[in-house]
């Protein structure tokens, strides 16, 4: 398990067995680490920090030593998530006061796109197939999951009135 602890003083990562035992820092910075998610081989963790004075998406090896900054297109970036493929991620970035979710090619050039266009994004998840991202939003009132391809063009709303969404996440395939 990849966790946030702050037990030598500020947030920083650790890894603990799911079976127990002691656990291990991965992170040694001034900054806040938080949000640790792996990447699909499970070899590196993408992590949000403001190590560098504002929240970034950095990636560090499970076996811990320097991190490196992924995200550089807006002075705010957070909730990283890795496409099952480990080729784009997945984030929030604020842009002009709005939270949108915006993706980075993380194969070939990282390329950022923006997504979406509400404002009050949060919560990317990808697809188990890699093709679809689907998140949470209170743009327009009224909260509701958005499910927009990965290359942008297609976007579905889904709302519900059985209350607040939040922190929407895609189960596997069913075989």
């Amino acid at each position: 398990l990849a966790v946030t602890l702050s037990r030598d003083g500020s947030s920083q990562l650790y890894l603990i067995d799911a079976r127990g035992g002691e656990a291990r820092r991965v992170t040694s910075s001034s900054g806040i680490d938080t949000e640790p998610t792996f990447s699909p081989d499970g070899r590196s963790i993408y992590f949000t920090s403001d190590r560098g004075g504002s929240p970034q998406i950095y990636r560090v090896s499970v076996s811990g030593g320097d991190a490196s900054r992924v995200t550089f297109g807006s002075g705010y970036n957070v909730s990283p998530r890795v496409s099952p493929d480990g080729k784009t991620l997945a984030f929030v970035t604020r842009r002009d006061g709005r939270f949108l979710v915006a993706t980075k090619d993380l194969a070939g050039g990282g390329t950022e796109q923006v997504l979406s266009d509400g404002g009050l994004e949060e919560s990317p998840s990808f697809a188990p197939n890699g093709r679809w991202i689907m998140y949470a939003t209170g743009a327009g009132g009224r909260d509701a999951l958005m499910a927009v391809s990965v290359d942008g063009r297609v976007k579905q709303r889904l709302t519900s009135s059985l209350g607040d969404i939040r922190e929407p996440t895609w189960g596997p395939f069913s075989k």
